[in-house]
């Protein structure tokens, strides 16, 4: 019998991984950093949402890279295919490694409590979190918004900027930017944002964060030219992870070579 249950469970656990398969997208070194990036096959969906848990990079003596955190990456979920992360170079000079990790798969639905329709933009009440408060009670630090310039103005009463070192300092131009978001979450339970089926939208983006309360303020130009009808219809959907929604997948390449950039 316990035989049959081995067997049952290996089969189980050999197709479980076939259906998303992990490989390598590339490991590269650069001046400053090497960078690794993992590629799963899955679907390019907003209910199929990926990041990473763990990646541990390791030479042939057991030696664990450090992560470099000295450049912009995303640290979130997306509906991408590939997660990529940049390592310190070690000392010693490194032409293979192993890497393991793990992959957070986020398949967010209604069902589950993870997959929120906020509806049109001329529809969403401003300056209020709109994340379902049973969500909020039992994680408070969760925050998404829809804000208009007078919460700005109230937040950063003060607030100017300059793009340059030989600029002068200016304030905000809000007719520069259709409309603002505001979002906050941590490690413990992370948020995703859509708008128009895009994670990430806009050609021009504007960022402010409010120190205090750990609160990004994000000022966006969707599209050169774009009508009050089309800014109205604007649909904006929200994801939310919990347990039931994030399957845990492992990994472990061996040997894997870095190339030299």
């Amino acid at each position: 019998m316990k035989k049959n249950l081995l067997l049952t469970f290996t089969f189980i656990y050999t197709l479980y991984f076939s259906q998303n398969k992990i490989s390598l997208s590339h490991a590269s070194q650069y001046d400053d950093f090497i960078e690794i990036g993992i590629e799963i096959d899955k679907p390019v969906s907003k209910f199929d949402l990926i990041d990473l848990d763990t990646l541990i990079i390791s030479d042939t003596k057991n030696n664990i890279l450090k992560e470099n955190w000295e450049y912009p990456l995303n640290y979130n979920y997306n509906n991408g295919i590939t997660k990529v992360r940049r390592f310190y170079i070690p000392d010693k000079k490194i032409k293979t490694a192993d890497i393991k990790g793990v992959f957070n798969y986020f398949t967010p639905s209604k069902e589950t409590n993870t997959y929120f329709d906020l509806g049109t933009l001329k529809d969403i009440k401003r300056n209020v979190n709109l994340i379902d408060r049973k969500i909020t009670d039992k994680n408070p630090y969760l925050h998404f918004s829809i804000v208009d310039s007078t919460e700005i103005k109230k937040v950063f009463p003060d607030f100017e900027y300059k793009e340059g070192d030989e600029k002068e300092y200016k304030k905000i131009n809000f007719k520069d930017f259709d409309f603002i978001y505001a979002y906050r979450y941590n490690n413990k339970q992370k948020l995703v944002y859509f708008f128009n089926d895009n994670p990430a939208p806009g050609y021009h983006t504007f960022t402010v964060g409010d120190k205090k309360t750990r609160i990004n303020y994000i000022l966006i130009k969707l599209k050169r030219d774009i009508t009050p009808s089309e800014l109205d219809n604007v649909r904006i959907e929200l994801m939310i992870e919990n347990e039931k929604s994030v399957r845990k997948i492992p990994f472990e390449l061996k040997n894997v070579v870095i190339e030299k950039k």
